[in-house]
């Protein structure tokens, strides 16, 4: 299914940008940036808003790096 694939690399780009030694620091507007875009790109652009992504962005990093 394209729309799992899709996901997968949006898991795998967040992975990407977050680096070990930001664990404990919040994630840079360019690190949401990205990754807004990837949610962005995954939804062809249809949809969803600028802010909706970069909150979901946001939220995503901030929980990877409580893992």
């Amino acid at each position: 299914m394209k729309s799992t694939k899709v996901l997968e690399q949006v898991d795998r780009t967040a992975a990407r940008i977050m680096g070990a030694d930001d664990e404990m620091s919040a994630p840079a507007e360019a690190e949401i940036a990205r990754l807004a875009y990837a949610y962005w790109e995954a939804r062809d652009g249809k949809g969803g808003s600028p802010w909706e992504d970069w909150f979901r962005a946001e939220q995503e990093l901030l929980r990877r790096r409580e893992l």
